[in-house]
């Protein structure tokens, strides 16, 4: 069957629905089988950070379970946060020239502003990275959100001229509308007389607000809901990408689907069970019980992202198609950028999906668990030893009773003989120094990459040990790197290129306490980017250190040659106190 897809109202060539839904139907089977496989990992990855116990454990041994996992990536994220949130600007957008300097300050300020104002940008990126540090990768969204929304308001007790103006506005229904009538007395301006006249005094009125949010929106997408196909090299590269989503037909009606279409191919709402086991896992009380909602069905809601030569030049190009249930396409346009970014924390060279620090550190976690729960027992042995008794001449539940201080009854001295079991803890804990060693180097997380303070070592010189504090912190900063480049540049250029194609009018916003005023149409659309991001070999008390014997050189500059000198501007002493304030 051949159909005609829209692009901004005009109708294009024809496009083979049954071609493109076998080729949807395709690579999304495969996509998920590969990422049921991934699946596997994730889940146990999310397992071994919530510390649950593992399977093999029987009832009579030490149910110790060590954590190094979760500490490893409680570690982690404190720095990997605050070197993308130390300062106010996550990235900047380079001016290509002189003359662009100012529209560039305006893009960054204004792209920073819809990350960490308009969108809880922090929750965000913490979601990401997390998922990203246990769970192989992180995937964040970004889109342009026009669907309706709708909201209700009561007014009581308005005046005629305040009803006038409510009612002005373009979105405003008026659901229901009642008045107050008082008598007024007039006069006639022929005869004189006083007249008197009823007129509504005080309105009451429920009106409903419908309006499109027009907002841009940035979301953390759990990792089970992106498939990818399998011989990707990366996620922007990938010649298939999907984001499937279990939504309310409200939630599809209010983007702008037809009602019956849903109703008549929505359904099959259930992911395949490796996925619902993957979102289990990280809430164990997910599926206890099910609230069914009788006013509202629920569709499997698909958006593929892949490509396909639509327009029939030769060329493929990325398209997006829309499918509800058993894959019934109910929208396909062009797309040119890939809305999702991917954050991963040791990317694997000509491969999507590489590895992430829970992969490294389970293998620890779980000798460690086992290990300490071998010495517990062997303690609990050596505390409590067993007994051999004489049978018959003991009394047998005296012997199970194992309350402290309560007597055993025998029938002749030398009945019960303990049998002594040596506690072996000391020969296990040179062992659990080395896995603590073994994580260390496979993660960077150690004391020293907690910042631990050069002075509290008095055997060794300070420098030594920033030197061991920068070496160890150095792990950290490789996957902050990888995240800058991989997903912080690719996520930021897809919010500009959103903006400038979402926005018809100027736009005011606050800054710093100044109100600023932008018009994102003339920003150019494929500017460079620089994340800035608190990367460096030295640590903050150094920082600080050069940047103040900076300022107290530019000081005696100015002080010396006064304001118009050859060295330093008043905009970069201004810069440098910006730098130490931000640190």
């Amino acid at each position: 069957m051949a159909e005609k897809y829209e692009v901004d109202g005009v109708k294009q060539k024809e496009y083979d629905t049954d071609e493109l839904k076998s080729i949807v139907q395709g690579e999304l089977s495969d996509a998920i089988d590969y990422n049921d496989q991934l699946s596997l990992d994730r889940v146990d990855n999310t397992e071994y950070y919530l510390g649950e116990s593992p399977a093999n454990v029987s009832d009579q041994q030490s149910g110790f379970i060590s954590t190094d996992v979760r500490d490893s990536i409680l570690f982690m994220l404190p720095s990997i946060m605050r070197v993308f949130f130390g300062a106010k600007k996550i990235v900047e957008f380079v001016p290509k020239n002189a003359d662009d300097v100012e529209m560039a300050e305006q893009q960054t300020d204004y792209i920073n502003h819809i990350v960490q104002q308009k969108n809880n940008g922090f929750q965000v990126f913490y979601n990401a990275f997390k998922d990203a540090l246990v769970r192989k990768a992180g995937f964040v969204k970004a889109y342009y959100d026009d669907s309706l929304e709708v909201k209700n308001y009561s007014y009581d007790g308005l005046n005629e001229e305040a009803r006038n103006v409510l009612l002005t506005d373009p979105f405003v229904e008026v659901v229901s509308e009642t008045y107050e009538m008082e008598t007024v007395q007039e006069e006639n301006a022929e005869t004189g007389e006083i007249i008197e006249r009823e007129k509504p005094s005080k309105y009451n009125l429920k009106i409903r607000r419908v309006r499109n949010k027009n907002d841009i929106i940035i979301e953390a997408v759990p990792p089970e809901e992106i498939l990818i196909n399998r011989n990707a090299r990366s996620l922007e590269e990938s010649s298939y990408v999907a984001h499937r989503r279990i939504l309310s037909a409200s939630d599809l009606v209010a983007m702008g689907y037809d009602k019956e279409e849903i109703e008549e191919y929505g359904g099959a709402t259930d992911y395949d069970a490796t996925s619902q086991m993957e979102a289990q896992a990280r809430n164990p009380f997910a599926d206890l019980t099910d609230v069914t909602r009788t006013d509202q069905d629920e569709v499997y809601y698909v958006e593929h992202y892949l490509f396909y030569d639509l327009d029939e030049d030769g060329i493929d190009e990325r398209i997006k198609i829309c499918t509800i249930g058993e894959c019934h396409i109910i929208n396909i346009e062009p797309c040119n950028d890939l809305p999702i970014v991917m954050f991963s924390p040791d990317p694997e060279p000509h491969t999507a999906i590489g590895s992430c620090p829970a992969d490294y550190v389970k293998q620890v976690q779980n000798t460690k668990s086992q290990i300490m729960r071998d010495v517990l027992d062997s303690l609990g042995a050596s505390v409590h030893p067993r007994l051999a008794i004489t049978e018959g001449m003991v009394n047998i539940d005296d012997v199970l009773n194992t309350d402290i201080g309560q007597p055993i009854r025998v029938r002749q001295p030398g009945s019960i003989q303990p049998i002594n079991t040596a506690f072996m803890g000391k020969e296990a804990f040179p062992v659990l120094q080395y896995l603590d060693e073994v994580k260390e180097n496979a993660t960077g997380v150690s004391k020293a990459s907690a910042g631990l303070n050069a002075q509290a070592l008095q055997s060794a010189t300070q420098t030594a040990v920033q030197n061991t504090i920068s070496s160890a912190q150095g792990r950290t900063e490789l996957i902050c790197r990888h995240f800058a480049e991989t997903g912080m540049k690719p996520l930021f250029r897809i919010l500009n290129n959103l903006v400038t194609l979402h926005s018809q009018e100027q736009e005011t916003f606050r800054l710093n306490d100044q109100f600023i005023t932008i018009d994102p149409r003339f920003w150019d659309s494929d500017k460079d980017i620089s994340v800035n991001v608190a990367i460096s070999k030295t640590s903050d008390e150094e920082k600080m250190k050069t940047l103040a014997l900076v300022l107290q050189q530019q000081e005696k500059a100015l002080m010396q040659l006064g304001a118009n000198n050859p060295l330093v501007t008043g905009q970069q002493y201004a810069n440098t106190l910006t730098k130490i304030i931000e640190m």
